[in-house]
């Protein structure tokens, strides 16, 4: 990775990690504002706010073609940009895997919750935001290549589910963090405290 994109990486990272500090929850119209501001790192932005989508209304999305225009030859040219910093994050997450997966959940702030923190790196759950920015630090990774690497990997995973009536269905998104610490019957104050780590932004 060059001088200039890794500068440009720390640059987007302030800018974002500044709106999300007054905007822990940011409503897809000011997502839009941002980049619209800061059009020079739309790719960044757009893979973060990404992150952000669990639990939207299912409000019709209306097409933005002024968002659309800002964001367009940005987003075209991070794909190849980008092809080696996902990468990278995907090597560094081998490190993860088996018994230092215990390590890395303590590091990030899970605890001993080992099962919460497989089912993140598998792309199985909507990890909070700030997670994967704790695990890109100690990995080495850019966050939003990280995360990349989260959403290849829930795709890669097979997505047969089953619904109320026992008929076969289809996972179309990770489940959310809030599912997920339910669903690990985590309750109490431990509960809370890992709530309420979607919304920290640090």
């Amino acid at each position: 990775m060059s001088e200039q994109t890794n500068l440009t990486e720390k640059e987007a990272s302030l800018v974002i990690e500044a709106f999300l500090a007054a905007h822990p929850h940011p409503s897809a119209q000011q997502w839009k504002e941002l980049t619209l501001i800061h059009p020079q790192y739309a790719a960044q932005i757009a893979e973060i706010s990404l992150m952000f989508d669990e639990g939207e209304s299912d409000d019709e999305i209306v097409f933005d073609a002024e968002l659309f225009n800002a964001t367009r030859s940005l987003m075209l040219n991070a794909v190849h940009a980008n092809t080696g910093p996902v990468a990278e994050a995907r090597t560094a997450l081998k490190q993860c895997r088996g018994p230092a997966a215990r390590k890395f959940a303590r590091q990030i702030g899970l605890g001993e919750h080992v099962d919460l923190f497989n089912q993140v790196i598998s792309g199985e759950v909507s990890a909070p935001y700030v997670l994967i920015k704790r695990l890109a630090e100690k990995l080495q990774v850019q966050l939003a290549a990280l995360a990349n690497v989260f959403q290849l990997n829930f795709q890669l995973q097979p997505k047969q589910s089953f619904s109320s009536d026992g008929k076969p269905g289809v996972d179309s998104q990770p489940v959310s963090w809030e599912e997920a610490i339910r669903a690990a019957g985590i309750s109490g104050e431990e509960a809370t405290r890992l709530l309420h780590l979607d919304k920290e932004v640090e």
